[in-house]
């Protein structure tokens, strides 16, 4: 790859202070081959010591940006934050706990760049999770791609080199229910995927929770297809059909019973998957920002800002000196 390549390494964080010094020295020594580069943290509400272990390295390396969130806005929101503010042509995302090595990163950028993709995704080869990790997402996206008829970059992971300006295009688009690997092939972008190494996690634990990772998959597939909706129709007409077989046929007490505890059960579970898709248009008009900046040593936008007042107040009152992102924010559009 060129020595002149843009590029931007951006890397989610939440409560990694056992991982951040260690992915900094990683990461910064592949990216700085590059003579465009930045390293970009992002602190998604960290209540350990992250967020000061980040701020010492960015005094001593003026390559080294952050934005630290006001609360924990979840890992969409915290990359869409990086893809904002990403100052470079290009942004690899790479994660704090190391489990994708920097150094394959170059791979990604190269198949980019000679290929003209906008997006070129990892798919884990020799993957390092737990089973059920692996079974989990090999389940989710069969059933997303093949039984749903959502496109997504298969095998995909959150290990990827993106065009700056088309993920922000991502990042901008008003879905309900954000989720950039399923956005991104819905604005015409072109994308493929390649192989990279993949390792354990060097310290600290996952942060992802079975719960968290159900709740993930629905969010996929409510929030971008309609097909569940018709097993509400299937399963109506099905219960339907069973209520007449049983008005007119001679039935046992017991068969009676289960036949109404399974209508039941139907009818309940139609109502919950209704009602994801009421919370899916709720979440669309609420109108909430998708991420606050509590503090950053790069220019914010005010819209971003959560205590933009304070600039206000120091330009209109000569008030007292308050931090650059705050003091920059209305530098931004």
């Amino acid at each position: 790859m060129p020595a002149t390549l843009s590029i931007t390494a951006m890397v989610p964080c939440f409560n990694e202070e056992e991982c951040i010094e260690q992915a900094y020295l990683e990461i910064k020594r592949e990216i700085y081959r590059y003579e465009d580069s930045e390293i970009l943290f992002v602190d998604d509400g960290s209540t350990d010591g992250t967020l000061g272990i980040i701020k010492r390295i960015a005094a001593e390396d003026s390559r080294v940006h952050y934005l630290s969130l006001a609360r924990n806005f979840g890992l969409e929101s915290a990359f869409t934050a990086g893809f904002s503010y990403a100052s470079k042509e290009w942004t690899v995302q790479l994660d704090a706990d190391l489990q994708s090595p920097p150094a394959e990163l170059h791979k990604l950028a190269q198949r980019a760049v000679e290929g003209d993709y906008d997006a070129v995704f990892a798919t884990r080869a020799g993957r390092q999770d737990p089973w059920h990790r692996r079974l989990g997402t090999y389940a989710h996206q069969a059933i997303a791609t093949r039984a749903l008829g959502i496109e997504l970059p298969v095998h995909a992971s959150v290990f990827r080199v993106v065009r700056t300006s088309v993920a922000r295009k991502v990042s901008e688009c008003r879905v309900s229910t954000p989720y950039f690997l399923a956005t991104l092939p819905l604005i015409g972008a072109r994308y493929t995927t390649m192989p990279t190494a993949h390792a354990p996690r060097r310290a600290g634990r996952a942060k992802w929770s079975l719960a968290g990772l159900c709740r993930h998959a629905v969010d996929l597939f409510v929030g971008f297809s309609y097909r569940p909706l018709a097993l509400v129709y299937f399963a109506a007409a099905g219960a339907a059909a069973a209520a007449a077989v049983l008005a007119v046929a001679p039935a046992a007490p017991r068969l009676l019973a289960v036949a109404s505890v399974l209508l039941h059960a139907l009818g309940i579970g139609a109502l919950a998957l209704i009602s994801r898709y009421m919370v899916r248009i709720m979440r669309g008009g609420a109108g909430l920002p998708r991420y606050q900046i509590r503090e950053a040593n790069v220019p914010i936008r005010p819209r971003d800002d959560l205590y933009s007042h304070r600039n206000e107040i120091h330009e209109t009152t000569g008030g007292r000196a308050v931090s650059l992102s705050l003091s920059q924010t209305g530098k931004l559009p």
